[in-house]
C-alpha cells in the first residue's frame, strides 16, 4: 500500500451536531476559560496554572506548526448549532513510519454529558484512519478516568490493557488504560 500524503490544507469535519475545524486566534479566550476547569487540569497535560499566553500559544504557533509539519492534527470542537467552541480533539503522530498516532480530547464543563465528545472523537478518528493515512490510533487514558474511557468505547476504540506507571503526571506515576482503533481496510 502506498502512503497517503499529508493534506496541505487542514479540513473541516462535521456530522451536523459537532464540527472540527482548525484553530483560530480568536479561540484563545474560550480555550483559556475552559482550561481553568479542575477536571481539564486533572486529566490532561495542560499547564497549571493555565495562563492566557498558554491558550494563545496553543491556538496559534503550536497548532499551525503541528499541522504544517505533518506532526499532528489539532482541531477546535464546535457545537454546530450554537457555533460555540466546546473543546479540543487532535492527534500527535508518534511513529510516522508505522503511521501510528495518539489521539486526545477535552471538553468544556458546560458541554459535558451531551454526547459531543464521542462524536468529535469519531469524526477525528474516521478522518485520520482514512484521509489522514493513519493505520493505528491510540488513546492513553488514566485508569480512573471513567468518563473518558466511556468516550473511547463509544467512538469504537478497543481496550487493550493497562500500562502500569506509564506516565508521570503532576508529580505522580500514573497507570494508563490503552485503547486503540485501527484502519480495517488496509494492511
Amino acid at each position: 500500500m502506498t502512503e497517503t500524503p499529508w493534506p496541505e490544507v487542514q479540513p473541516e469535519l462535521t456530522d451536523g451536531v459537532v464540527s472540527l475545524r482548525p484553530w483560530r486566534a480568536d479561540d484563545a479566550q474560550w480555550v483559556y476559560e475552559s482550561c481553568q476547569d479542575p477536571e481539564v487540569q486533572r486529566w490532561t497535560r495542560v499547564s497549571v496554572p493555565y495562563l492566557m499566553k498558554d491558550a494563545e500559544g496553543f491556538v496559534g504557533p503550536f497548532a499551525s506548526h503541528q499541522w504544517s509539519g505533518g506532526n499532528g492534527a489539532p482541531f477546535a470542537v464546535i457545537d454546530t448549532e450554537s457555533g460555540l467552541g466546546i473543546g479540543a480533539a487532535g492527534l500527535i503522530i508518534n511513529d510516522p513510519t508505522s503511521r501510528v498516532a495518539e489521539a486526545g480530547y477535552w471538553t468544556s464543563a458546560s458541554a459535558r454529558g451531551r454526547g459531543f465528545t464521542p462524536r468529535a472523537l469519531e469524526l477525528l478518528s474516521t478522518w485520520a484512519l482514512h484521509d489522514g493515512g493513519i493505520m493505528r490510533l491510540e488513546l492513553l487514558i488514566e485508569e480512573e478516568n471513567s468518563a473518558s474511557r466511556k468516550v473511547a468505547e463509544r467512538a469504537g476504540y478497543s481496550y487493550e490493557g493497562l500500562l502500569v506507571k506509564k506516565v508521570l503526571h503532576r508529580g505522580q506515576q500514573r497507570n494508563m488504560a490503552m485503547y486503540a482503533r485501527t484502519n480495517q481496510t488496509s494492511n
